[in-house]
């Protein structure tokens, strides 16, 4: 493997690793909507805080994942860029560019703020949960939904999850091997998206058909044994925790 260490799980003993999957689940929606709800600089701090002592708690790879965010570079990037030159507002003084406004420069630090830390809840989720807790727990929050078939459903998400690294660690090692074989000296670029696009492309959908044949060949049903969860305290204080940093933020924000 290339070595993408975003969302992938990585087996550790810590209190992360063994909280109860339902309240995970709920921590990293609370501090994603924390983060949603900022506007102002020192808002963001808490859920900032609170994703980076997961992370350091569950013991994952921080330079491994500070290498690995190139592949969200680009689309913060892009954001940047189009908010600075198109949001109307003052320009910068001494910048070369007029139409360049801080209004604009300031939304799109706002964006890379909020996507930085929903990426790094979610690392700290995927990276301490398996693929069947999380499927497990999916189903449990699904099955008071009527009509709804929750195995299913939370089946597709689990897959979903199970292909996404996938994807990562076949975009790395191909450009591994193109950079090698010096395609990024063309000067085509369309050329050189083809070369990557298709190839991935094309593997990812030979990977999935593979899992189907898998699962296929293992005669795999929804009639399963239901998991059973148990939460413990030092799971529903981070959950407190997660839900202090939404409510600072929700009423900074409205009672302002």
């Amino acid at each position: 493997m290339a070595g993408i260490t975003f969302f992938h799980y990585i087996h550790k003993d810590t209190a992360l690793h063994r909280m109860d999957g339902r309240l995970k689940l709920l921590c990293v929606l609370l501090l994603s909507l924390a983060a949603g709800f900022a506007q102002e600089w020192h808002h963001y701090l808490a859920p900032l805080g609170i994703a980076v002592a997961a992370i350091a708690a569950a013991r994952l790879p921080v330079a491994a994942l500070l290498k690995d965010m190139k592949f969200f570079a680009a689309i913060i990037i892009i954001v940047l860029v189009s908010d600075a030159f198109n949001i109307p507002g003052d320009p910068i003084p001494g910048f070369p560019i007029a139409s360049v406004t801080m209004q604009g420069v300031e939304a799109g630090l706002r964006f890379a703020a909020r996507l930085t830390i929903i990426i790094m809840v979610c690392t700290a989720m995927t990276g301490t949960t398996s693929l069947l807790t999380f499927k497990n727990v999916i189903e449990w929050y699904l099955r008071p939904v009527p009509f709804v078939p929750e195995v299913r459903v939370a089946t597709m998400i689990n897959l979903t999850f199970v292909l996404i690294p996938v994807i990562f660690d076949s975009f790395s090692e191909m450009m591994d091997a193109q950079k090698a074989r010096g395609v990024q000296s063309r000067k085509n670029l369309i050329k050189r998206v083809g070369f990557m696009v298709v190839p991935l492309l094309s593997q990812t959908l030979r990977r999935a058909d593979e899992i189907v044949y898998a699962m296929e060949s293992r005669c795999y049903s929804e009639l399963r044994t239901r998991a059973v969860f148990k939460a413990h305290g030092a799971d529903w204080g981070i959950l407190a925790l997660c839900l202090a940093a939404l409510a600072f933020v929700a009423l900074a924000r409205f009672a302002a």
